[in-house]
Protein backbone atom coordinates (compact mmCIF):
# COMPACT_ATOMS: atom_id res chain seq x y z
CA UNK A 1 0.00 0.00 0.00
CA UNK A 2 1.45 3.45 -1.05
CA UNK A 3 2.19 5.12 2.38
CA UNK A 4 1.01 8.65 0.82
CA UNK A 5 -2.65 6.60 0.05
CA UNK A 6 -5.02 8.78 2.88
CA UNK A 7 -7.08 6.60 5.07
CA UNK A 8 -10.38 6.94 5.77
CA UNK A 9 -13.32 6.05 8.23
CA UNK A 10 -16.37 8.08 7.07
CA UNK A 11 -18.93 8.50 9.97
CA UNK A 12 -20.63 11.29 7.83
CA UNK A 13 -24.54 11.10 8.01
CA UNK A 14 -24.87 11.82 4.75
CA UNK A 15 -27.57 8.88 4.28
CA UNK A 16 -29.03 9.10 7.50
CA UNK A 17 -32.75 8.67 7.92
CA UNK A 18 -34.69 11.55 9.72
CA UNK A 19 -38.32 10.99 10.48
CA UNK A 20 -41.03 12.83 8.49
CA UNK A 21 -44.22 13.13 9.79
CA UNK A 22 -47.56 14.86 7.93
CA UNK A 23 -49.82 15.88 10.40
CA UNK A 24 -53.58 17.73 9.54
CA UNK A 25 -54.94 19.48 12.69
CA UNK A 26 -58.60 21.77 13.48
CA UNK A 27 -55.48 23.42 15.47
CA UNK A 28 -52.98 23.83 12.75
CA UNK A 29 -55.50 25.63 10.61
CA UNK A 30 -56.35 27.76 12.95
CA UNK A 31 -52.89 29.42 13.83
CA UNK A 32 -52.44 29.52 10.19
CA UNK A 33 -55.30 31.52 10.19
CA UNK A 34 -54.12 33.55 12.53
CA UNK A 35 -51.11 34.11 10.46
CA UNK A 36 -53.12 35.04 7.37
CA UNK A 37 -55.15 37.46 9.11
CA UNK A 38 -52.26 39.03 10.80
CA UNK A 39 -50.72 39.16 7.17
CA UNK A 40 -53.81 41.34 6.76
CA UNK A 41 -51.85 44.25 4.24
CA UNK A 42 -50.96 41.32 1.91
CA UNK A 43 -54.42 39.77 1.73
CA UNK A 44 -54.56 39.75 -1.92
CA UNK A 45 -51.88 37.59 -1.83
CA UNK A 46 -53.90 34.88 -0.49
CA UNK A 47 -56.97 33.07 -1.97
CA UNK A 48 -59.20 33.28 0.53
CA UNK A 49 -62.01 36.35 0.26
CA UNK A 50 -62.32 39.27 2.16
CA UNK A 51 -64.95 38.08 3.99
CA UNK A 52 -62.47 36.26 6.39
CA UNK A 53 -60.45 39.05 6.98
CA UNK A 54 -63.89 40.27 8.14
CA UNK A 55 -64.59 37.90 10.26
CA UNK A 56 -61.87 37.54 11.97
CA UNK A 57 -61.90 41.40 12.89
CA UNK A 58 -65.52 41.27 14.40
CA UNK A 59 -64.18 37.74 16.61
CA UNK A 60 -61.45 40.05 18.12
CA UNK A 61 -62.97 43.24 18.25
CA UNK A 62 -63.67 42.97 22.22
CA UNK A 63 -60.27 40.86 22.81
CA UNK A 64 -57.87 43.04 21.15
CA UNK A 65 -57.54 45.16 24.66
CA UNK A 66 -55.02 47.11 23.34
CA UNK A 67 -51.70 44.51 24.00
CA UNK A 68 -51.52 44.03 19.88
CA UNK A 69 -52.23 44.48 16.35
CA UNK A 70 -53.05 41.26 15.20
CA UNK A 71 -53.53 42.97 11.71
CA UNK A 72 -49.99 43.52 11.80
CA UNK A 73 -48.06 40.71 13.27
CA UNK A 74 -49.24 37.20 11.92
CA UNK A 75 -45.64 35.98 12.12
CA UNK A 76 -46.41 36.24 16.32
CA UNK A 77 -48.25 32.86 15.89
CA UNK A 78 -46.51 30.67 14.17
CA UNK A 79 -44.28 29.76 16.72
CA UNK A 80 -47.51 27.80 18.50
CA UNK A 81 -47.39 25.71 15.53
CA UNK A 82 -44.52 24.13 17.69
CA UNK A 83 -46.31 23.90 20.45
CA UNK A 84 -49.53 22.43 19.07
CA UNK A 85 -47.23 20.03 17.84
CA UNK A 86 -45.39 19.34 21.50
CA UNK A 87 -49.68 18.68 22.07
CA UNK A 88 -50.27 15.93 20.14
CA UNK A 89 -51.60 15.82 16.65
CA UNK A 90 -55.32 14.74 17.72
CA UNK A 91 -56.01 17.72 19.98
CA UNK A 92 -59.29 19.76 19.26
CA UNK A 93 -58.86 23.59 19.81
CA UNK A 94 -60.44 22.94 22.99
CA UNK A 95 -58.45 20.72 23.87
CA UNK A 96 -54.79 22.80 22.97
CA UNK A 97 -56.52 25.97 24.68
CA UNK A 98 -56.46 23.91 27.87
CA UNK A 99 -52.93 23.16 27.32
CA UNK A 100 -52.09 26.48 26.44
CA UNK A 101 -54.01 27.05 29.84
CA UNK A 102 -51.85 24.95 31.99
CA UNK A 103 -48.90 26.43 30.73
CA UNK A 104 -47.16 28.58 32.44
CA UNK A 105 -47.20 32.03 31.06
CA UNK A 106 -43.43 32.50 31.03
CA UNK A 107 -43.09 29.10 28.98
CA UNK A 108 -45.26 30.35 26.64
CA UNK A 109 -43.68 33.45 25.97
CA UNK A 110 -39.58 31.55 26.03
CA UNK A 111 -41.14 29.23 23.46
CA UNK A 112 -42.90 32.29 21.38
CA UNK A 113 -39.57 34.33 21.52
CA UNK A 114 -37.40 31.02 21.19
CA UNK A 115 -38.39 30.73 17.38
CA UNK A 116 -37.52 34.13 16.47
CA UNK A 117 -34.36 33.69 18.92
CA UNK A 118 -33.69 30.76 16.23
CA UNK A 119 -34.74 32.84 12.92
CA UNK A 120 -33.30 35.35 13.37
CA UNK A 121 -30.14 34.84 15.42
CA UNK A 122 -30.98 37.03 18.54
CA UNK A 123 -28.03 36.91 21.25
CA UNK A 124 -29.32 34.82 23.93
CA UNK A 125 -28.81 38.16 26.14
CA UNK A 126 -31.44 40.08 24.13
CA UNK A 127 -33.90 37.07 23.94
CA UNK A 128 -33.41 36.39 27.50
CA UNK A 129 -34.17 40.16 28.11
CA UNK A 130 -37.25 40.42 25.70
CA UNK A 131 -38.95 37.46 27.60
CA UNK A 132 -38.64 39.73 30.94
CA UNK A 133 -40.24 42.50 29.29
CA UNK A 134 -37.40 44.62 28.98
CA UNK A 135 -38.77 47.79 27.44
CA UNK A 136 -35.20 48.96 25.70
CA UNK A 137 -33.89 45.73 24.14
CA UNK A 138 -37.90 45.17 22.86
CA UNK A 139 -37.83 48.41 21.31
CA UNK A 140 -34.41 47.75 19.80
CA UNK A 141 -35.72 44.56 18.54
CA UNK A 142 -38.76 46.05 16.65
CA UNK A 143 -36.91 48.85 15.49
CA UNK A 144 -34.38 46.52 13.97
CA UNK A 145 -37.44 44.29 12.58
CA UNK A 146 -36.38 41.53 14.71
CA UNK A 147 -39.62 41.53 16.32
CA UNK A 148 -42.87 43.02 14.68
CA UNK A 149 -44.51 45.74 17.02
CA UNK A 150 -47.74 43.73 17.51
CA UNK A 151 -44.78 41.07 19.43
CA UNK A 152 -43.09 44.01 21.02
CA UNK A 153 -46.52 44.72 22.30
CA UNK A 154 -47.63 41.21 23.68
CA UNK A 155 -43.75 41.48 25.26
CA UNK A 156 -44.27 44.77 27.38
CA UNK A 157 -47.43 43.79 28.91
CA UNK A 158 -47.60 41.72 32.14
CA UNK A 159 -46.10 37.34 31.78
CA UNK A 160 -50.24 37.06 32.77
CA UNK A 161 -51.89 39.66 30.67
CA UNK A 162 -50.36 38.20 27.68
CA UNK A 163 -50.82 34.34 28.82
CA UNK A 164 -54.96 35.75 28.90
CA UNK A 165 -54.56 37.65 26.19
CA UNK A 166 -53.47 34.50 23.72
CA UNK A 167 -55.69 32.45 24.87
CA UNK A 168 -58.80 34.94 24.76
CA UNK A 169 -57.50 35.58 21.22
CA UNK A 170 -57.37 31.72 20.10
CA UNK A 171 -60.85 31.09 21.64
CA UNK A 172 -62.53 33.66 19.92
CA UNK A 173 -61.35 33.38 16.65
CA UNK A 174 -62.27 29.86 16.72
CA UNK A 175 -65.93 30.42 17.76
CA UNK A 176 -65.86 32.30 13.67
CA UNK A 177 -63.76 29.75 11.93
CA UNK A 178 -64.67 26.42 13.86
CA UNK A 179 -67.77 25.95 11.24
CA UNK A 180 -65.48 26.20 8.31
CA UNK A 181 -61.92 24.40 9.75
CA UNK A 182 -64.50 21.58 10.56
CA UNK A 183 -65.36 21.75 6.69
CA UNK A 184 -62.14 21.56 5.46
CA UNK A 185 -60.69 19.12 7.85
CA UNK A 186 -61.42 15.59 5.50
CA UNK A 187 -59.80 17.52 2.82
CA UNK A 188 -56.51 18.13 5.03
CA UNK A 189 -57.14 14.80 6.10
CA UNK A 190 -56.98 12.97 2.37
CA UNK A 191 -53.80 15.10 1.20
CA UNK A 192 -52.05 14.29 4.54
CA UNK A 193 -52.61 10.65 3.81
CA UNK A 194 -51.47 10.50 0.65
CA UNK A 195 -48.28 12.37 1.52
CA UNK A 196 -48.00 9.61 4.01
CA UNK A 197 -48.20 6.90 1.90
CA UNK A 198 -45.49 8.45 -0.49
CA UNK A 199 -43.27 8.91 2.12
CA UNK A 200 -42.81 5.47 2.21
CA UNK A 201 -41.41 5.65 -1.32
CA UNK A 202 -39.51 9.40 -1.16
CA UNK A 203 -36.84 10.34 0.75
CA UNK A 204 -37.56 13.75 2.57
CA UNK A 205 -36.35 16.12 0.10
CA UNK A 206 -38.37 14.46 -3.11
CA UNK A 207 -41.28 14.40 -0.49
CA UNK A 208 -41.02 18.02 0.54
CA UNK A 209 -40.95 18.62 -3.31
CA UNK A 210 -43.65 17.18 -3.90
CA UNK A 211 -45.94 18.45 -1.41
CA UNK A 212 -45.16 22.17 -1.82
CA UNK A 213 -45.10 21.89 -5.63
CA UNK A 214 -41.71 22.78 -6.06
CA UNK A 215 -40.05 24.19 -2.98
CA UNK A 216 -36.05 22.66 -2.94
CA UNK A 217 -35.03 20.96 0.98
CA UNK A 218 -31.40 20.42 1.37
CA UNK A 219 -30.69 18.10 4.35
CA UNK A 220 -28.16 19.70 6.87
CA UNK A 221 -26.78 18.45 9.98
CA UNK A 222 -29.26 20.35 12.38
CA UNK A 223 -31.95 18.71 10.93
CA UNK A 224 -33.31 16.04 13.08
CA UNK A 225 -37.61 15.39 11.59
CA UNK A 226 -39.82 16.69 9.03
CA UNK A 227 -43.23 17.78 9.94
CA UNK A 228 -45.48 18.49 6.66
CA UNK A 229 -48.91 20.34 7.62
CA UNK A 230 -51.75 20.65 4.64
CA UNK A 231 -53.36 23.92 5.12
CA UNK A 232 -56.23 25.55 3.26
CA UNK A 233 -56.03 29.08 4.22
CA UNK A 234 -52.46 29.95 3.16
CA UNK A 235 -53.23 28.65 -0.21
CA UNK A 236 -51.45 29.66 -2.56
CA UNK A 237 -48.21 29.75 -0.08
CA UNK A 238 -46.09 27.41 2.06
CA UNK A 239 -44.78 28.60 5.33
CA UNK A 240 -41.67 27.46 5.79
CA UNK A 241 -40.47 27.03 9.85
CA UNK A 242 -37.70 26.01 11.77
CA UNK A 243 -37.88 24.44 15.72
CA UNK A 244 -35.10 22.93 17.58
CA UNK A 245 -34.27 20.79 14.64
CA UNK A 246 -37.52 20.22 13.29
CA UNK A 247 -38.14 21.57 9.60
CA UNK A 248 -41.86 22.08 9.41
CA UNK A 249 -43.35 22.58 6.44
CA UNK A 250 -47.19 23.83 5.89
CA UNK A 251 -48.29 23.61 2.58
CA UNK A 252 -51.37 24.56 0.15
CA UNK A 253 -53.49 21.77 -0.04
CA UNK A 254 -54.06 20.10 -3.54
CA UNK A 255 -57.04 20.62 -5.62
CA UNK A 256 -57.27 17.16 -5.77
CA UNK A 257 -57.86 17.00 -2.40
CA UNK A 258 -59.78 19.97 -2.14
CA UNK A 259 -62.04 19.55 -4.59
CA UNK A 260 -62.35 15.25 -4.50
CA UNK A 261 -64.94 13.05 -4.13
CA UNK A 262 -64.78 11.58 -0.36
CA UNK A 263 -65.34 8.62 -1.32
CA UNK A 264 -62.60 8.53 -4.21
CA UNK A 265 -59.75 6.00 -3.33
CA UNK A 266 -56.73 8.29 -3.70
CA UNK A 267 -54.61 8.90 -6.79
CA UNK A 268 -51.54 7.21 -5.70
CA UNK A 269 -53.65 3.84 -4.67
CA UNK A 270 -54.65 3.99 -8.28
CA UNK A 271 -51.87 4.92 -10.51
CA UNK A 272 -50.63 1.45 -7.75
CA UNK A 273 -53.29 -1.02 -9.48
CA UNK A 274 -53.15 0.50 -12.96
CA UNK A 275 -49.26 -0.74 -12.80
CA UNK A 276 -49.93 -3.85 -11.39
CA UNK A 277 -53.51 -4.35 -13.54
CA UNK A 278 -51.70 -5.15 -16.98
CA UNK A 279 -49.94 -8.74 -18.01
CA UNK A 280 -46.56 -7.03 -19.33
CA UNK A 281 -45.83 -4.74 -16.65
CA UNK A 282 -46.16 -8.01 -14.14
CA UNK A 283 -43.99 -10.19 -16.73
CA UNK A 284 -41.22 -6.47 -16.62
CA UNK A 285 -41.38 -7.16 -12.52
CA UNK A 286 -41.10 -10.57 -12.72
CA UNK A 287 -37.55 -10.10 -15.02
CA UNK A 288 -36.30 -7.22 -12.62
CA UNK A 289 -36.44 -9.28 -9.66
CA UNK A 290 -33.98 -11.67 -11.16
CA UNK A 291 -32.02 -8.42 -11.23
CA UNK A 292 -30.66 -5.32 -13.15
CA UNK A 293 -31.68 -4.91 -16.73
CA UNK A 294 -31.67 -2.27 -18.81
CA UNK A 295 -34.46 -0.64 -21.87
CA UNK A 296 -33.06 -2.75 -24.62
CA UNK A 297 -33.25 -5.97 -22.74
CA UNK A 298 -36.27 -5.55 -21.09
CA UNK A 299 -38.20 -4.46 -24.24
CA UNK A 300 -36.44 -7.69 -26.07
CA UNK A 301 -37.31 -10.55 -23.48
CA UNK A 302 -40.68 -9.10 -23.35
CA UNK A 303 -41.01 -8.55 -26.95
CA UNK A 304 -42.05 -5.38 -26.98
CA UNK A 305 -41.39 -2.11 -28.79
CA UNK A 306 -38.45 0.00 -27.11
CA UNK A 307 -41.00 2.97 -26.67
CA UNK A 308 -43.75 0.60 -25.81
CA UNK A 309 -41.43 -0.91 -23.04
CA UNK A 310 -40.28 2.63 -22.20
CA UNK A 311 -44.04 3.49 -21.74
CA UNK A 312 -44.69 0.61 -19.11
CA UNK A 313 -41.30 1.11 -17.04
CA UNK A 314 -42.69 4.86 -16.72
CA UNK A 315 -46.05 3.91 -15.32
CA UNK A 316 -44.13 1.13 -13.07
CA UNK A 317 -41.56 4.32 -11.57
CA UNK A 318 -44.77 6.34 -11.27
CA UNK A 319 -46.51 3.62 -8.74
CA UNK A 320 -42.97 3.29 -7.09
CA UNK A 321 -42.64 -0.47 -7.96
CA UNK A 322 -39.25 0.72 -9.50
CA UNK A 323 -35.93 2.33 -9.90
CA UNK A 324 -33.84 3.65 -12.43
CA UNK A 325 -30.28 4.80 -11.88
CA UNK A 326 -28.37 6.82 -14.80
CA UNK A 327 -24.74 6.53 -15.06
CA UNK A 328 -22.62 5.75 -18.15
CA UNK A 329 -26.06 3.91 -19.38
CA UNK A 330 -29.26 3.94 -17.95
CA UNK A 331 -30.40 0.82 -15.82
CA UNK A 332 -33.77 -0.30 -14.28
CA UNK A 333 -34.22 -1.92 -11.16
CA UNK A 334 -37.00 -3.48 -8.87
CA UNK A 335 -37.36 -1.78 -5.48
CA UNK A 336 -38.33 -4.91 -3.37
CA UNK A 337 -38.93 -2.98 0.15
CA UNK A 338 -42.10 -1.17 -1.84
CA UNK A 339 -43.80 -4.77 -2.60
CA UNK A 340 -45.27 -5.42 1.11
CA UNK A 341 -46.73 -1.58 0.67
CA UNK A 342 -49.07 -2.87 -1.69
CA UNK A 343 -51.02 -4.55 0.27
CA UNK A 344 -50.70 -2.17 3.60
CA UNK A 345 -52.21 0.74 1.28
CA UNK A 346 -54.92 -1.03 0.43
CA UNK A 347 -55.63 -1.81 3.71
CA UNK A 348 -54.75 1.68 5.20
CA UNK A 349 -57.70 2.65 2.16
CA UNK A 350 -60.24 0.31 3.40
CA UNK A 351 -59.87 0.64 7.27
CA UNK A 352 -62.10 3.12 8.34
CA UNK A 353 -61.84 6.31 10.43
CA UNK A 354 -62.69 4.46 13.60
CA UNK A 355 -60.43 2.21 13.44
CA UNK A 356 -57.85 3.96 12.25
CA UNK A 357 -58.35 6.18 15.35
CA UNK A 358 -57.89 3.34 16.99
CA UNK A 359 -54.69 2.13 15.80
CA UNK A 360 -53.05 5.38 15.43
CA UNK A 361 -49.85 5.79 17.51
CA UNK A 362 -49.76 8.94 19.32
CA UNK A 363 -47.57 11.87 18.72
CA UNK A 364 -45.21 10.93 21.10
CA UNK A 365 -44.46 7.15 19.95
CA UNK A 366 -44.38 8.89 16.57
CA UNK A 367 -41.52 10.88 17.67
CA UNK A 368 -40.20 7.93 19.46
Amino acid sequence: MNGDTPKVRDFSSQDRKIPVLVEASPVYELLLSLFVYGSKNDSAEYECSSIFFEQVEASVSETLIGLTDLAECGEMWLPLVSVAHGAGVNASVDEFVKYLSEMDPIALRWAIVSDHHAKDQLAEADRDAAIAGDPETIKRLVDDNKFCGGLGNLLLSDPKESHRFIIETITAVNRILAASISDVLPALRRDADEKRALSRTMGPPALVEAATNGVTFKMQPQIAGVLLIPSRIIRPWTVILDHEGLAIFAYSVSDEHLMADADAPPSYLVDLFKALGDERRLRILGMLSEGDAGLMDIAERIDLAKSTAHHHLRILRTAGLVRVTVGDSKGYSLRRDQIPETARLLDAYLTTPEEAADQAPTAQEQRN
